[in-house]
């Protein structure tokens, strides 16, 4: 397990306690990685605006056919009709939104796990958002003999 999927796990269990709401944003065309990111961000502006309360975890998934989508868990209800017209507004295409049991939240873990195309290198595959403290990856500590041996070379030689 990586520690980018370790992390994401141990978000998922401090998010919400009762119930999430999976929500997965798509493109009626493809577009490129950097252009969906663009307009993800412009839309997450929309939604904390709209809802300042909002809080949750962002997924993407780069998918061979259809391009990158857009998976998101959040803490609460938000009325999907106005999400679809600020989507729109920012340029996204198909929303979809189930409610799902807290435990269901790590189910995003799996598009983790898969390798990284070239395309996705150096950006992050998941973040949270909001006014809640989730796990980073930089939080997850590894325990291992080769671990210990380089956080020990690291100290002792900067």
């Amino acid at each position: 397990m990586t520690k980018s999927k370790a992390a994401y796990l141990f978000a998922t269990q401090t998010l919400g306690k009762e119930s999430l709401y999976m929500w997965t944003f798509t493109f009626a065309a493809v577009l490129d990685v950097k252009a969906t990111r663009k307009k993800w961000n412009h839309l997450l502006t929309l939604l904390k605006r709209r809802w300042p309360k909002l809080a949750g975890l962002r997924v993407f998934e780069l998918h061979k056919n259809h391009g990158l989508h857009v998976h998101l868990v959040t803490n609460r209800w938000i009325d999907v009709n106005v999400a679809r017209e600020l989507a729109f507004l920012a340029g996204w295409g198909r929303i979809h939104v189930m409610r799902i049991p807290p435990e269901r939240a790590s189910y995003l873990a799996k598009y983790l796990s898969k390798d990284r195309p070239e395309c996705l290198k150096g950006w992050r595959m998941w973040a949270g958002f909001g006014d809640w403290d989730w796990t980073k990856v930089k939080d997850v500590v590894f325990d291992s003999l080769f671990c210990r041996i380089y956080r020990a070379c690291k100290e002792a030689f900067s």
